[in-house]
């Protein structure tokens, strides 16, 4: 037995990765890995009750070298009695569409393919052949590109595909444990020439990087795997408290809008408030790359360290991140603000508030439902002028306030109140037909109203909750 055997064997049963029941699709692109892992799980189920069929993709890049490679995977699986389904998928048109990196259409076209099969054909689980110096080369990728979040992990023994399962037989073994086996079983395989070329950051990590690794530690495949497991379960702990904190602290308002409580946000280790923004970062963007912005998600938090003002972050696709004192907005596309559209206020009716109350002028109280919050102001001071407008605020606005002599600006009304920048917009005046400011309702009047009891006679605004 070779060491890929046994090494193989005891990961497989660490990690339940194979069930007697199983349909396993086997991806193989007729190198040396694929073939090992296609070869080696054929061998396996001769004394396992489980079944396999082996899925080959030609992704029309390399000409007639990537045609080779097909016809002799499907010969090899001929020789072996093996199920094959293969395809030719037209990369280099989808990529000249699509642009972006050419590695990724490769690996989505392929996974597509793959789930279809899946689907199509009852297999519930598809086997990948990266190994231990795959798992070297990940985690060093991910810490060379500032990748802090997932792919420093390492890849997972199994994860979710499409509802079913990838399962990763081989990441406790080496490329040497493979090529013994190879040598052993006497097998060929077929070699793609872009592996040997220092132009893939993965290549030059294989060829001048970690042979200098394993000059230090024979055994850093072992390392490797065991620092990645053990941060893998770490990771579960910390995700789990992730979540608890999001679900406490940010309200998801909308598509478009999630708000976080910045007071308790701060009380919170300074490790999961960067947590926090990552994961608010995951379901604004779909762009892994955008969502690990190390530059990104420190900008965000940033904005969380005081409560004082406002001051607003542009983020990418249109985005932006709005502190607005201890609240911070952040909206997937920066929102459109209407300003008041300015009419004369109709009598009896009810009209809707930036902060969810509602407000109205009303003749016949009787008539109305309110809450016990509700507030009521008599508009009949023989210096205010009917009929009431509502407007949106202008530079310069000021309003004489009950109990004051002097004039106060609008705009410190609105910064005392807190009032968030957008809803500063959208926030009525009521003014009457000399234009003298009579309400912000839902904040301060002038002295020109009166707060009285429902009881009372005449023209009287109310200020309410919504029921």
């Amino acid at each position: 037995m070779t060491n890929l055997e046994r090494q193989a064997a005891s990961y497989i049963e660490k990690n339940n990765l194979l069930m007697p029941t199983d349909r396993i699709l086997v991806a193989c692109s007729g190198g040396v890995d694929s073939i090992v892992l296609l070869h080696y799980l054929n061998e396996l189920k001769k004394t396992a009750n489980f079944d396999i069929a082996a899925v080959h993709v030609n992704h029309m890049l390399r000409g007639q070298a990537a045609d080779g490679d097909r016809q002799f995977v499907e010969r090899f699986c001929a020789e072996h009695a093996i199920q094959i389904f293969a395809a030719n998928i037209e990369i280099p048109a989808i990529h000249a569409e699509e642009k972006g990196n050419l590695q990724d259409v490769c690996r989505r076209e392929r996974y597509k393919y793959f789930m279809e099969i899946m689907i199509e054909e009852g297999f519930n689980k598809v086997a990948v052949a990266h190994h231990a110096d795959d798992q070297i080369e990940s985690i060093l990728m991910a810490l060379v590109r500032g990748s802090h979040e997932q792919g420093v992990l390492g890849m997972p023994a199994q994860r979710d595909f499409y509802g079913q399962q990838l399962i990763r037989p081989f990441l406790s073994v080496t490329r040497q444990d493979i090529m013994d086996y190879l040598t052993n079983y006497q097998l060929d395989y077929r070699e793609d020439a872009s592996n040997k070329k220092d132009s893939y950051t993965r290549n030059r990590l294989r060829h001048h990087v970690v042979p200098l690794l394993r000059e230090e530690n024979s055994k850093i495949a072992v390392a490797f795997q065991r620092f990645s497991e053990k941060e893998r379960m770490e990771e579960v702990v910390l995700e789990d408290l992730t979540k608890a904190v999001f679900n406490e602290l940010i309200v998801v308002e909308s598509d478009n809008m999630m708000t976080l409580s910045i007071i308790p946000f701060q009380k919170q280790p300074l490790a999961l408030q960067r947590r926090v923004i990552l994961l608010l970062l995951k379901y604004l963007y779909k762009d892994t790359i955008i969502a690990q912005s190390y530059t990104l998600w420190t900008a965000i938090l940033q904005l969380t360290t005081t409560i004082d003002g406002h001051k607003e972050l542009s983020l990418p696709d249109g985005g932006v991140a709005q502190r607005q004192y201890d609240v911070l907005y952040v909206y997937r596309r920066r929102p459109l603000l209407k300003e008041v559209e300015q009419h004369v206020l109709a009598m009896d009716r009810w009209y809707l508030l930036p902060n969810g109350q509602r407000y109205g002028i009303f003749h016949d109280m009787t008539t109305q439902t309110y809450s016990d919050e509700a507030k009521f102001y008599a508009l009949s001071h023989p210096k205010l002028k009917h009929p009431l407008t509502r407007r949106s605020k202008n530079d310069g606005d000021r309003m004489q306030l009950a109990g004051m002599g002097n004039y106060k600006k609008v705009s410190r009304i609105f910064i005392d109140a807190k009032v968030p920048l957008q809803d500063r917009i959208e926030w009525p005046l009521i003014v009457d037909s000399n234009d003298e400011i009579i309400a912000l309702p839902g904040l301060r009047v002038s002295s020109l109203c009166t707060q009285v009891h429902s009881s009372s006679k005449g023209a009287i605004m109310i200020v309410d909750v919504q029921i």
